[in-house]
């Protein structure tokens, strides 16, 4: 229940910080930022799924692209259990203005299920084949767009 309570604070600070930072530029919008990382999200989840980190290279920064199309290779036959992926909640939980030479970032607490690769086992929560799963990831502004920089 803790861990509820901070993702809860890290969401009420980077929404305050937001309110002021949209007043002097659109880019920190909120509805934009979840709805770029949704589309960003359901890109990357099709080039996994395809196996092809090129078709999502235009979303990504060249370290997200390294890390994805590394992630992609080294799962050759394990990454099938991703099929299926559904998001069901995205939060900006960390905003970063640029200083000098670091650009604008944010980083967005995302929260899915999906289908496992056997759904005839169940897993620890019971259910069959279908699990929660929850993820960091962190974006980085270029011009006018955000860009994927990594995931944890």
């Amino acid at each position: 229940m803790i861990k509820l309570s901070w993702n809860s604070l890290k969401i009420s600070i980077a929404g305050a910080k937001l309110s002021h930072l949209v007043q002097k530029d659109k880019i920190w919008d909120h509805g934009s930022m979840t709805e770029q990382a949704k589309n960003i999200f359901y890109q990357v989840e099709k080039a996994r799924h395809k196996k092809d980190a090129e078709i999502v290279k235009k979303y990504l920064t060249l370290n997200g692209f390294e890390k994805l199309k590394a992630e992609i290779d080294g799962f050759e036959n394990e990454r099938s259990f991703l099929k299926n992926s559904v998001l069901t909640e995205i939060f900006i939980i960390h905003v970063t203005p640029g200083k000098k030479q670091r650009p604008d970032s944010f980083k967005a607490l995302i929260k899915g299920k999906r289908k496992t690769a056997n759904d005839l086992i169940p897993l620890e929560t019971g259910n069959y084949g279908i699990e929660n799963f929850s993820e960091e990831w962190f974006f980085i502004r270029q011009g006018e767009w955000w860009l994927l920089d990594g995931i944890k």
